[in-house]
């Protein structure tokens, strides 16, 4: 119990440490993240303070100092590179909460950030469900709520019939259109 406690203390210190800066502030450990879930596994290599904005990647470096490999089990390669794309993009620095309810259905107006904004609108929805998926299973808060802010300007305003259409799998988008032209 007390060793548990002594690495958890010694990981939040380290993280403190990176977060107040000083003196080495380029000599920041890489860390590589590997995608488990495909047959032909992918590298991400990014720094340990990117790393650590999410909390699976911290709960493994707590139970492990020296890990510098760590496995993703449950995200597509094509999936971890959008999520290390955003992990690289805000270095260890939270980005500002979005505020609730949302209240405009541009993402430029919900976001601190309009590289947020841009990242997250590049995505189709089927990307977009499969970040927010991405970014439960390793504990990564602000980019969970950045995937749901989107789906949640995607429906705002529309009827339940808009709704069920906008958030049909796009396989089942084909049928609804097959459907339609048969009437």
């Amino acid at each position: 119990m007390a060793t548990t406690e002594a690495k958890t203390d010694a990981v939040e210190q380290e993280v403190e440490e990176e977060e107040m800066g000083g003196l080495d502030d380029g000599d920041d450990e890489c860390l590589i993240l590997i995608s488990s879930e495909d047959d032909n596994p992918r590298e991400f290599e990014l720094s340990s303070k990117s790393a650590l904005m999410c909390n699976l990647v911290k709960s493994i470096l707590e139970g492990d100092i020296n890990a510098k490999k760590i496995p993703i089990k449950k995200v597509r390669g094509d999936i971890l590179e959008l999520i290390v794309e955003y992990l690289k993009h805000h270095n260890g620095k939270k980005p500002e909460e979005i505020a609730k309810p949302i209240r405009s259905v541009k993402m430029e107006r919900i976001v601190a950030d309009k590289w947020d904004a841009d990242y997250i609108n590049k995505m189709n929805k089927k990307t977009i469900f499969q970040v927010i998926l991405g970014a439960n299973y390793m504990d990564l808060p602000s980019l969970l709520h950045l995937g749901c802010a989107k789906i949640a300007t995607l429906i705002k305003g529309k009827s339940p019939e808009e709704i069920k259409n906008i958030l049909a799998d796009d396989s089942g988008d084909n049928k609804h259109e097959e459907n339609k032209d048969d009437q």
